[in-house]
């Protein structure tokens, strides 16, 4: 005998409800899809700007400095354009003849290296211990380390020749009764040592806020159950610097030493914002002395200009050679010779 199914009010509603939740479901599968892919598309758009300026500042012109170290740029006859020639070990050679005759600037730029390291860096160090104990004005004397950062170097750099000029010139009539024969400590009649000393002063005064400010950011950041836990052990201010701080901040002094040593050959120390283009003999740095060349350079390497664009391809990849090894071999010796925390 045949049985017939009837509808109760019941069934319909139990079908409708499931017919309701499949289409709610399928419903929320598209809406998420769709989140995913509009998640994806912003994710795409915010990473091409910096991918493409990597591949275009970094990548690009790497290969491009690579590739032009080794050709020469000929112009035609007529002066109609101009042919690449595969040019060997050529502009390496003079690139190198350079570099030896420029032995006087890059002693420059390690005086002032060294300088920034022994000078600068010991009295941030202990400045921002000073800071970071919270001791008389430290908040006073973190905002004051800042200033240099927000006043525009331009201005600075006016005041700090003020400085050397005409008030120099103002407390030795003060203190001597006599001007005579006494001019800036930057003027040419100046000896270049000293002339060169001023410049140092003036880097290594504004690099030394930033390392304060770096330096007091890591030590703050040290667990206060350590220093607490050494001073109960008797470690006085002294023992407490060197024995905890130190080895603590240690990763981020190595970082500033390895960062410092990769600019040695690249380091401008403001010239251009002390001079322009017209920097007076003997106190040149490498760094600033290449940036005039490359402004003043010529795609041809027979020009009256100095060193060609090839030249100065072939004198980066020297540069990099020399550097790069002294870096990572300073950077190994300071990880496995430094303080540790163990």
């Amino acid at each position: 005998m045949k049985k017939f199914e009837t509808n109760t009010p019941e069934t319909e509603t139990s079908t409708t409800a499931c017919v309701e939740a499949e289409t709610v479901q399928e419903f929320r599968k598209d809406t998420l899809l769709t989140r995913k892919q509009k998640r994806l598309i912003f994710y795409i758009l915010m990473m091409l700007t910096p991918c493409v300026q990597f591949a275009i500042f970094y990548f690009y012109v790497n290969i491009n400095t690579f590739r032009l170290a080794f050709v020469t740029f000929e112009m035609l006859p007529g002066g109609l354009g101009y042919e690449t020639v595969f040019s060997g070990i050529e502009n390496f050679s003079a690139a190198w003849s350079f570099f030896t005759d420029s032995l006087w600037m890059i002693k420059n730029s390690l005086i002032l290296y060294l300088c920034n390291l022994v000078v600068v860096m010991g009295l941030a160090l202990f400045f921002s211990y000073y800071v970071a104990k919270n001791y008389m004005l430290a908040g006073f004397f973190r905002a004051i380390l800042y200033l240099p950062h927000i006043i525009a170097s331009v201005v600075l750099v006016v005041l700090y020749k003020y400085m050397v000029t005409d008030v120099y010139i103002k407390l030795v009539e003060i203190f001597t009764g006599n001007t005579e024969g006494v001019y800036g400590l930057l003027d040419p009649t100046q000896p270049v040592s000293t002339r060169l000393a001023v410049l140092i002063v003036y880097a290594l005064f504004i690099g030394f806020g930033s390392n304060v400010l770096i330096f007091t950011g890591t030590m703050t950041g040290i667990d206060n159950s350590i220093i607490e836990s050494a001073q109960l052990d008797g470690v006085n201010v002294l023992g407490e610097f060197i024995h905890i701080y130190i080895p603590l901040i240690f990763p981020t002094l190595t970082t500033f030493i390895v960062t410092g040593m990769c600019t040695l050959l690249s380091a401008d120390l403001h010239m251009f914002t002390f001079f322009g283009h017209n920097v007076p003999p003997g106190i040149d740095v490498f760094g600033y002395y290449m940036y005039r060349h490359t402004v003043n350079g010529s795609m041809y390497t027979k020009s009256a200009k100095g060193l060609s664009y090839t030249q100065l391809s072939a004198l980066g990849l020297i540069m990099t050679a020399i550097v790069v090894p002294i870096t990572l071999i300073t950077r190994k010796l300071l990880e496995k010779y430094g303080p540790s925390t163990n």
